[in-house]
């Protein structure tokens, strides 16, 4: 029944975020984070997962179907985890998730589809949160690593001469660097380092008071100043109406914004669903 809400899953590092989505969309309930230990075996992984999904289950005609938001590589249409040498959920690699899932739940009849992790939280921005003014757009999640999607006519673009393969932008190169290595945590600490600021996270770095002001603010300027540098190009190609940008570098939005602004031929807007993004992005699958 198309009335049958579906639930979401948004599965990460560390935690899994979690709700059922009705039609609207809206999500039903309030969203829930259990934690996940993706370094440990597949049978560990794939039972924490089931105990989220039976949390939720009565019966499998509770629900439409179950939309799983995961990281790559993976095989999205297959629904087969391709990911390894990654620190995380190494041991899920080669194996059909739906078909063990629905082992371990005993509802083969359930239906599981999936989307990759940043692409849900872009789409789900761009279909219903930040982006809808907007019918080309380019979206980033600013983490860990740099996720990224093309979206035109609220559709995700994989392929075509005016979008990189997948629409990932994270092994493009920039100065001669991965753009993973340069827009990501990890890339904005080392702007830190290298200005004296030893901050472990950006919530730290954002902590920073005195005489490191001026080096703090030259850190987050740059990094927006070179983000919009290496975006640019695509965006001219894509012929995009605007970048969106989520994730938790997002959250020091005011420091980096002017500059990427400034550098962008179109306009740079902040996401503003937060956890929701991706849920609603991946129950978009079953839209």
């Amino acid at each position: 029944m198309s009335d049958q809400p579906i639930l979401a899953l948004d599965i990460g590092g560390s935690s899994v975020k979690s709700a059922l989505v009705a039609a609207g969309p809206r999500v039903l309930n309030r969203i829930s984070v259990d934690a996940i230990e993706s370094k440990a075996s597949a049978d560990q992984i794939l039972n924490t997962l089931a105990a989220i999904i039976k949390g939720y289950l009565p019966n499998t005609g509770d629900v439409r179907g179950i939309a799983l938001a995961f990281p790559g590589p993976f095989d999205y249409e297959q629904g087969i985890c391709l990911i390894r040498n990654q620190d995380k959920y190494d041991a899920l690699y080669g194996l059909d998730i739906s078909a063990n899932l629905k082992r371990i739940l005993g509802m083969p009849n359930l239906d599981m589809r999936y989307r990759n992790d940043a692409a849900a939280a872009i789409l789900g921005e761009a279909l219903y949160g930040a982006g809808i003014p907007y019918t080309r757009l380019i979206g980033l999640t600013l983490g860990t690593g740099l996720g990224s999607a093309f979206i035109a006519e609220r559709n995700l673009i994989t392929e075509g001469g005016d979008v990189p393969p997948h629409g990932w932008l994270y092994s493009c190169r920039f100065e001669n660097q991965r753009a993973d290595d340069v827009f990501s945590t990890r890339g904005l600490l080392a702007r830190l380092h290298e200005r004296g600021i030893n901050a472990v996270d950006v919530v730290s770095a954002l902590q920073v008071t005195g005489q490191d002001n001026a080096s703090l603010a030259e850190s987050f300027a740059s990094f927006g100043l070179d983000l919009g540098r290496f975006l640019q190009p695509f965006a001219s190609t894509f012929r995009a109406e605007a970048v969106l940008v989520t994730g938790g570098i997002a959250e020091a939005w005011e420091r980096f914004a002017p500059l990427l602004n400034h550098s962008l031929s179109v306009p740079a807007v902040k996401g503003r669903l937060g956890r929701r993004a991706a849920l609603l992005g991946a129950a978009a699958l079953y839209s």
